[in-house]
């Protein structure tokens, strides 16, 4: 489907059209009345496809972002817990020292 996706839009109804007088020479009414039917209800489930593929692919990324968000979240807590579990020490550390000086 690539060539349909790289022509201007002038072109794509300028070939629809052509398709559309293809189809329906030398058919009754009757016959181009099915036929349209029928290519409209493809149409319809082909957009059909598309919009729950389109909605599961972007349920997909939120939630791959929210991970990453959830993430990064925990790992910065993390770090801050660490950062200041090694502060406390440091002062405890410090205390210590204080109180071996002074005795």
């Amino acid at each position: 489907m690539g060539y349909i996706n790289d022509i201007s839009p002038q072109e794509l109804a300028t070939l629809a059209n052509i398709v559309a007088i293809a189809l329906t020479e030398g058919r009754t009414a009757d016959e181009s009345n099915v036929l349209g039917n029928f290519i409209a209800t493809v149409g319809a489930l082909i957009l059909t496809i598309a919009a729950q593929q389109q909605s599961l692919e972007a349920r997909l990324a939120a939630k791959e972002a929210k991970d990453t968000k959830d993430k990064d979240m925990k790992d910065t807590k993390t770090s801050k817990d660490k950062k200041d579990k090694k502060d406390k020490k440091g002062v405890k550390d410090a205390k210590d020292t204080k109180t071996k000086e002074n005795e």
